[in-house]
């Protein structure tokens, strides 16, 4: 699955919706990141091309800054672990809160019209799932969608180390004078780490199971 993302997150325009499910995830912690330290959302902006923009007033700027990415690592890791443990009923009220999260900041967070066409995308996509009949594929759906966010928020930090000094880690290297390669490593190990975790946890040895089978017969009862 992780192979598959990873190759994926390559292929243009297929990848778009995948994309932009990790940028409004990074970019709601930052809101949930403003509204825990005492500040307020003011919108979310979604960019066809898989950027986006999270406008804050208020809150702990060095908070706000550094939950985007480590944001989209606990969302990954709760949507697969989530999705691996959960019923069809489960997965099913999963999804629709997902979808309710992104209605809500459409509703109310969204100021232009491609982030409302984006945000409508992403409900769609994950009505669609809902509506699946197969527990399994509905699973199947989740937990992909659960990688690609983690996969991706190892890899998108590394975009940062480009000499701009553009992005959160330029804004927690002028808050803190740590330099933004500190941060670059902090979230692409914060990543590693929730990835390593995951399979940790859905790989646990299992205690070898002994199934006795009485052979048929032949006589009907």
């Amino acid at each position: 699955m992780v192979i598959s993302a990873f190759l994926l997150s390559y292929v243009p325009i297929v990848n778009w919706p995948f994309s932009w499910m990790m940028t409004f995830f990074h970019e709601i912690s930052h809101g949930f990141a403003a509204l825990i330290t005492g500040g307020a959302i003011e919108s979310i902006q979604l960019h066809l091309r898989g950027s986006g923009l999270c406008t804050t007033r208020g809150g702990s700027g060095f908070i706000i800054s550094l939950a985007g990415y480590l944001g989209a690592v606990i969302w990954g890791m709760l949507i697969y672990l989530m999705a691996d443990k959960l019923n069809k009923r489960h997965t099913d009220e999963m999804a629709l809160f997902m979808a309710g999260v992104i209605f809500f900041s459409a509703v109310f967070l969204a100021r232009d019209l491609m982030t409302l066409l984006i945000m409508t995308t992403l409900i769609a996509v994950l009505l669609t799932v809902m509506k699946m009949q197969n527990n399994s594929f509905i699973k199947l759906a989740l937990k992909f969608i659960g990688i690609y966010i983690l996969l991706d928020a190892i890899k998108a930090p590394l975009n940062l180390i480009d000499g701009r000094h553009f992005g959160d880690g330029a804004r927690l290297a002028d808050t803190t004078g740590i330099p933004e390669l500190i941060w670059v490593a902090v979230w692409f190990l914060a990543g590693l780490f929730g990835l390593y975790t995951l399979w940790k946890l859905t790989n646990k040895e299992k205690p070898d199971i002994n199934e006795h089978e009485l052979p048929h017969s032949g006589i009907m009862k």
